[in-house]
């Protein structure tokens, strides 16, 4: 596990370990940097299964895919950033020619929402339009601030019609990973409702401010104690699939735990792989990354309801 230092690598760690399978944590406290090409063929081996959590991902280089490749190593990283996928795609013959598998963006954005329009049954998606309201108390940190801070984009908010949710236009992963599966989709686009009293105003006007979005990068610390105070505990994500045939809508929700959603994906891919219940081999598509059915009841168990609205 690289990166497990951070909130999402704990939180990925504490999850496997109730699947009975202890990961071995790395971080830079450790001496094990995801950027750094040494540590890692010290920390790595061939065979093994490695979990990604080193974020901000938008920040990050092709280090730890060419020692995975270089040793024979699988690869499962937690990445939502547009920048990353788009990094990883580029690498894609390389990684199909390798041993390896890697499954990229294995998280709540791409795997679940790829997942849940195969659930759906529509083959043809020509839109797919997925929200966010993270339980913003429970997840504030300054690295995951940052890198929403980076992402946003300039234009309206979009109100979801069946959930509670309230976005703004974020760059990520969908918009390289879904039509990669689905060349007819005309949009994959993501809305994040910061799920914090008083702050969707303000990044609506960072969206279009490089200024602001700086001031907002330096003051992310104290963002985050303001978040940890005033933000949600509950945490929402909707899903709208538009087919050519018809569409679908999702919502999946919980009181508290919502980010489990997050590292869901990655604990399923990365128990099938170790165990070899499933064998995969190169750059793996969204759709492909887990089983519907296994991540569907997999998420109901973590206390997240999963809802056809």
């Amino acid at each position: 596990m690289v990166g497990a230092g951070g909130f999402f690598g704990r939180q990925t760690i504490r999850t496997l370990a109730t699947l009975g399978i202890r990961a071995i944590a790395a971080s830079r406290k450790d001496g094990v940097d995801a950027e750094d090409r040494a540590s890692l063929r010290v920390f790595l081996r061939g065979g093994d299964v490695v979990i990604d959590a080193a974020g901000p991902f938008h920040a990050r280089s092709a280090a730890l895919l060419d020692v995975v490749l270089e040793l024979g190593a699988d690869l499962i990283d937690l990445s939502d950033s547009a920048a990353y996928a788009s990094l990883i795609a580029a690498a894609r013959e390389r990684i199909d020619a390798s041993r390896s598998a890697v499954l990229t963006g294995c998280s709540a954005i791409s795997a679940v929402v790829a997942t849940l329009v195969v659930a759906s049954g529509i083959d043809d998606p020509r839109r797919i339009d997925a929200w966010l309201a993270p339980a913003s108390r429970e997840t504030a940190h300054v690295a995951t601030a940052r890198a929403f801070i980076a992402s946003i984009q300039p234009g309206p908010r979009l109100e979801c019609d069946f959930a509670p949710v309230n976005g703004l236009p974020v760059d990520s992963g969908l918009r390289v990973q879904l039509p990669a599966v689905w060349p007819a989709l005309e949009r994959a686009s993501f809305w994040v409702d910061p799920h914090t009293r008083a702050f969707g105003p303000v990044l609506s006007l960072a969206a279009r401010s490089r200024a602001l979005r700086v001031a907002l990068w330096v003051a992310a610390p104290v963002g985050v104690r303001l978040t940890r105070l005033l933000g949600a505990h509950s945490g929402i994500v909707a899903v709208r699939i538009a087919g050519a045939r018809g569409d679908a809508r999702w919502v999946l929700r919980s009181p508290r735990g919502s980010y489990r959603l997050a590292i869901a994906p990655a604990v399923l891919a990365a128990r099938d792989l170790a165990s070899g219940t499933r064998t995969l081999h190169g750059l793996i598509p969204a759709d492909r990354m887990v089983e519907p059915a296994a991540l569907l009841a997999f998420v109901e168990q973590l206390g997240i309801s999963v809802t056809r609205a």
